[in-house]
């Protein structure tokens, strides 16, 4: 079985290879104590299957819903730039380039102070939704929301930005 730190794969386990004709996935995977560091299995057909044609894992819990079909392919090139400005409410002066591929609920450069981005604009979005928030928690209302619809266009943000909600628009499951 494969363990993992609160679902975070990607972050304790590594050198991951299928095996048994891909029904398997055995990965090395760190623990606190590099002692207990070792390779674990996953049972994939124990753990996803097909519902009405998306690949889905019960890995933390049942099956509940089912996503909603996207018109929105899957996209040749997963990275996405955000370019942010701190010194005024446009792009002429680019502070930070943040290169974004994965899903995020909740994401902030953490710079060890409170810290907003005043205005932004994103590169080569093929297909996600960033959706900016006041504060580095991204609670609240949004403030802005960066498609590929409004690619290299700059968004300025009155009271800053802290954190980013990055969502994809096709169908990740």
């Amino acid at each position: 079985r494969i363990e993992c730190r609160s679902g975070a794969y990607s972050q304790s386990c590594s050198e991951c290879i299928l095996l048994d004709e891909g029904a398997t996935l055995q990965c090395y995977c760190k623990s606190t104590y590099a002692a207990n560091s070792k390779n674990t299995t996953l049972n994939l057909e124990e753990h996803i299957a097909n519902y009405d044609g998306h690949l889905l894992s019960n890995l933390t819990g049942s099956v509940t819903s089912i996503p909603a079909d996207s018109s929105w392919p899957i996209p040749s090139d997963f990275e996405v730039q955000l370019q942010v400005s701190s010194l005024d409410n446009n792009c002429s002066t680019i502070g930070g380039y943040l290169t974004l591929n994965d899903p995020q609920d909740c994401y902030y450069l953490n710079l060890g102070v409170e810290y907003y981005w005043y205005a932004a604009t994103t590169v080569n979005n093929l297909g996600w939704k960033i959706v900016a928030y006041h504060d580095s928690t991204c609670s609240g209302d949004a403030v802005g929301t960066f498609t590929p619809e409004n690619v290299d266009t700059c968004l300025s943000f009155e009271d800053g930005v802290s954190g980013f909600a990055v969502i994809p628009l096709w169908n990740a499951d």
